[in-house]
């Protein structure tokens, strides 16, 4: 998918502008709405358009100046991302006309920042839990598997008697937690069926718009899954299996959150993407979304018996904003 932000410096109207790739023009005319000043942006969500690379092409159509720069309507490319990967840095239109952006090419490739592997472009981390004081931002917790023991590592297990356990960030409202942006999991697990990072809603009502970054089979393939609620009210959700990945070695699990797409990456390469159920976060009218890690076993009672754990070496989030 390509997205791409936008933003303006607005004066007697609007800016207004195309958006062409590879020469031929994606929808009619738009226009901004975001103030470049204040900081904020549209973000502009385009099918997928193919593997290479690609000349991405912005017309400004309406420039206007009335003399000094409180009277300048200008327009921004604040970003522009190829499948979650930054495409070049952000540039001002300040007078009409087209200007060209090239895509793709070596854009791609995998990131490693602190613990963990990301997708090329992704440098920039907002959020970043490390674990070395305890649970840190997944302080609100359950079960009696919850073990801080070691610095630097959050690890969830079961326990003899199956109970389940966890920490998360503490689901308080739509409006809490994080929105669209990529969410890291670095993390190794052992033993079938019950452990998962995964992202609840911040409202924590359920059956409701849950992203699961990694849960395991019986067989030992771990996957991802995407939940909603469904038309009767109950549970609605598709899987996406993580073939080849040993479950039980460290990795990074990786969800990029777009407007109308979803992708999953393992160690910064990508495995899975679906434009299907995708929740909006609560920017867009729907609710943000909070990290958990657990042990779930109210749905397999009598598979664990003590041996299963997850341990999480770090956790990270960036919006839709990275640093290449």
């Amino acid at each position: 998918m390509l997205t791409m932000r936008i933003s303006q410096d607005a004066w007697q109207g609007n800016a207004q502008y195309t958006i062409a790739v590879d020469g031929k023009q994606i929808g009619g005319m738009r226009t901004a709405g975001a103030s470049h000043s204040a900081g904020d942006y549209d973000t502009v969500s385009i099918p997928e358009i193919g593997a290479g690379t690609h000349k991405v092409t912005v017309d400004f159509l309406n420039d206007a100046y009335g003399g000094s720069s409180g009277k300048d309507r200008n327009l921004y490319v604040d970003g522009i991302f190829l499948d979650g990967v930054k495409q070049g840095g952000s540039t001002m239109l300040a007078s009409g006309g087209a200007k060209d952006f090239a895509i793709g090419g070596s854009a791609g490739g995998v990131k490693t920042v602190g613990e963990q592997i990301l997708p090329s472009g992704w440098q920039q981390r907002d959020v970043v839990e490390s674990f070395n004081g305890g649970k840190g931002i997944l302080s609100h917790s359950w079960g009696p598997g919850v073990d801080t023991s070691s610095n630097g590592q959050l690890t969830v297990r079961s326990t003899w008697d199956d109970k389940s356990s966890g920490a998360m960030v503490k689901p308080a409202g739509a409006e809490k937690g994080f929105g669209y942006g990529l969410y890291s999991f670095t993390v190794k697990t052992e033993g079938h069926i019950g452990p998962y990072a995964l992202l609840w809603p911040s409202t924590d009502r359920w059956p409701g718009p849950e992203m699961d970054v990694l849960e395991i089979l019986s067989n030992g393939t771990p996957y991802s899954t995407v939940h909603w609620k469904g038309s009767n009210g109950g549970d609605g959700y598709k899987s996406f299996m993580l073939s080849g990945v040993n479950e039980t070695q460290k990795h990074t699990y990786s969800l990029l959150w777009e407007h109308g797409r979803l992708t999953g990456f393992v160690d910064g390469v990508k495995k899975w993407t679906t434009t299907e159920r995708v929740p909006k976060d609560y920017a867009h009218g729907g609710e943000n979304a909070v990290p958990s890690l657990g042990m779930q076993t109210s749905w397999n009672k009598g598979e664990l018996g003590g041996k299963n754990y997850i341990t999480a070496y770090e956790f990270s989030y960036a919006d839709m904003n990275p640093l290449g």
